[in-house]
């Protein structure tokens, strides 16, 4: 048996996640459903990262737009407006 040593990162689709869903069921069974459509097995000591933007969804833990437009009203006073950069230094 050959040994590799490395690291194998996946990005593994989910469905959409709202406050109050089971986190692990749904890593589990996408996680599981990736392995099985992608041919690839997972071992002992592997290991599964997920964002914490997904767990703060499902704690429902995270500021909607309308939430950060009241604390920027609280704020600053008049018109607030956006101002959108050059995004390509080349020009």
């Amino acid at each position: 048996m050959v040994r590799a040593v490395g690291t194998t990162a996946r990005g593994i689709r989910a469905p959409i996640v709202k406050e109050g869903d089971d986190l692990i069921d749904i890593v589990v069974d996408s996680v599981l459903k990736a392995s099985k459509y992608e041919n690839f097995e997972l071992k002992d000591k592997d290991i599964i990262g997920i964002t914490e933007s997904l767990v703060a969804r499902a704690q429902g833990n995270y500021a909607t737009v309308e939430d950060i437009a009241r604390d920027i009203e609280s704020k600053y006073k008049g018109d607030v407006g956006i101002v959108f950069p050059i995004l390509s230094r080349n020009r």
